[in-house]
């Protein structure tokens, strides 16, 4: 029985485990040096011990936590910034509608650790300024985050998917190996030949062995080629995605902000250690005398009301701190290098500038941290933007495939008037095909009117919206995901809605002339808006024609008039729209 997969995994993860990067810090050489220190300091301990060589305790004066977190709030996203547009010369409703089910979608749909995908971009907002690095995995219709402590890969490339393999350590109860959709019978045999004390470490490889067909196996630590429990072709695209905070030329890993610090974490621990050893001092009270006859503890030897007879003063030693101003200095000037490298400013964390601090360098201070985490926050839009037409929209449009209902309770009484307005007037359309098919005659527009009323009061009696089977089938070439920074760009928001407000008010038929309602919903689309936010709901209207819904045939077959007036146009751009609630 030969042992190829695991052979290759022993020599993979020797070769990490001695790699030394010169472009990492020197006192964390390696990969995993670097991810163990992200999280010693963020536990505040240190990583050789709390313990000084004289057994006190060493303080831990803790400065990564604040700028991570302001970098997590000011980089935020979540499902509501993400939107469905249309492309040039598509419809905006089903793309709308399209937006609304995937956000549902994106809410109820849940990965085996139980987190919808709401909850993933927690995860992934906290932990990529972090640790710098981020490893999204794809695992059937699932995502997760990969913890970067699972990883084995090699470390000189320009990332870690660039490696030739890439190696996630599990370590698995028998239990959970037991929950695993793999071969019961190996599963137990590998439980019982290779577990240790109610565990067993299982790895999961992704790279070309010599002299085997498949690219990725999953295997227990010590196993067979024989006793892989999984072995596949995976193109690693369809497997992992990967992001950087900051990109070292030189190494795999990411930087991150925490590991910004690394530096400046050591200099305010060796500035506060000093201090609180000082303390130990100064908190002392020495007293000296030339007599021996005085008892040498002046606290528990002596009682209140003594008279002491003595041939030589007691005079008190001088102990106090004669140094504060040193270790003042120290820490402004630490504080100022943790802001700069962090861009973590005080007023960005809700806290007052020193005083004195002009109020033009506040706000340059602001404007340069905003700037740095607009872009950080667009390549976070970028990657996800990938992940969700890549990963998420397949799997959705899958699970979406067939007829399906959406709960009006899922929408608010906005967005429900327009929908029902929208298939309002293709149920309408089709309530008249059916007057004409029936009576052979084209209905006058008092008629089309009265089936208009039925249809209405029939859609607002429906607590569902059922969306056609294959509705969503060509959407990929339809739509575009625009992340916004509602957050960050409220002031150029609030002046667009400014904008819009004058151009209604100035003319109130605008969204009626066709051509000047299309110039203006692009505008909206372009500065963020979904144009269906500012449709108006047709009451009446049934003097158009049926000469963009019939065709000629079609009418002359039936001895109508295509000319006729008879009941409310659609326009091409709401058509698509499913007809049933």
């Amino acid at each position: 029985m030969s042992n190829t997969v695991w052979t290759n995994i022993v020599k993979e993860n020797e070769l990490f485990e001695k790699t030394v990067v010169k472009f990492n810090p020197s006192f964390a050489p390696r990969q995993k040096d670097i991810i163990n220190l992200v999280d010693y300091y963020w536990m505040s301990r240190y990583q050789g011990g709390d313990y000084d060589s004289t057994g006190y305790r060493m303080s831990f004066y803790n400065i990564i936590m604040n700028p991570v977190d302001v970098a997590s709030k000011l980089v935020d996203l979540d499902t509501k910034d993400i939107r469905i547009v249309a492309e040039e010369g598509q419809s905006y409703y089903p793309a709308w509608l399209f937006g609304k089910d995937l956000k549902l979608w994106m809410k109820e749909n849940k990965n085996k650790d139980k987190k919808t995908f709401g909850q993933l971009l927690n995860q992934i907002i906290f932990n990529w300024p972090k640790y710098g690095h981020i490893i999204l995995k794809k695992v059937k219709n699932s995502i997760y985050l990969v913890p970067l402590q699972n990883i084995v890969n090699l470390q000189d490339v320009s990332g870690i998917l660039f490696s030739d393999s890439v190696i996630e350590k599990h370590d698995y109860t028998y239990g959970q190996l037991r929950k695993m959709p793999w071969d019961k019978d190996l599963i137990e045999y590998c439980i019982a030949k290779y577990g240790n004390e109610g565990r067993i470490n299982v790895y999961e490889r992704q790279g070309d062995v010599e002299g085997m067909n498949h690219n990725y196996h999953i295997i227990a630590e010590g196993a067979k080629d024989e006793e892989i429990f999984v072995h596949d072709t995976i193109d690693r695209d369809d497997l992992y995605r990967e992001l950087k905070w900051d990109d070292i030329t030189g190494r795999a890993l990411g930087r991150g902000q925490a590991e910004r610090l690394f530096e400046a974490q050591i200099a305010k621990n060796r500035t506060e250690n000093l201090f609180s050893a000082g303390l130990r001092w100064t908190s002392k009270h020495i007293f000296q005398t030339r007599d021996s006859n005085i008892a040498k503890n002046l606290i528990k030897q002596i009682m209140n009301g003594d008279v002491l007879t003595i041939n030589s003063e007691i005079t008190p030693i001088p102990v106090e701190e004669r140094n504060l101003a040193a270790y003042n200095f120290a820490d402004a000037k630490w504080n100022k290098n943790i802001a700069d490298v962090s861009f973590a400013y005080s007023e960005l964390s809700g806290e007052r500038p020193p005083s004195g601090t002009p109020l033009g360098t506040s706000l340059l201070q602001t404007q340069m941290s905003g700037q740095y985490f607009d872009l950080k926050r667009e390549e976070l839009g970028l990657f996800l933007k990938n992940i969700i037409f890549d990963w998420i929209i397949p799997e959705f449009k899958k699970n979406r495939k067939k007829t399906h209902s959406l709960m009006t309770g899922e929408f608010n009484e906005e967005e429900l008037d327009k929908i029902r307005g929208l298939i309002l007037n293709n149920a309408t359309n089709k309530a008249i095909l059916g007057y004409i098919n029936k009576n052979k005659k084209i209905p006058s527009a008092k008629e089309a009117e009265l089936l208009k009323s039925v249809e209405k009061e029939k859609i607002r009696m429906k607590r569902e919206i059922k969306i056609p089977d294959n509705y969503y089938e060509d959407l990929k070439y339809k739509i575009d995901i625009i992340i916004t920074n509602e957050q960050i760009d409220m002031a150029s928001r609030l002046t667009t809605l400014q904008t819009i407000l004058q151009i209604i008010g100035s003319n109130p038929t605008i969204l009626k002339e066709p051509r000047t309602k299309k110039v203006f919903y692009k505008l909206l689309d372009l500065t963020g808006f979904s144009p269906t936010d500012f449709e108006i709901e047709e009451e009446s209207g049934l003097e158009e024609t049926m000469a963009g819904q019939m065709s000629a045939p079609f009418m002359a077959e039936r001895g109508g008039s295509i000319a006729r007036p008879v009941f409310t146009g659609v326009t091409p751009r709401t058509a698509t729209i499913p007809t049933t609630l």
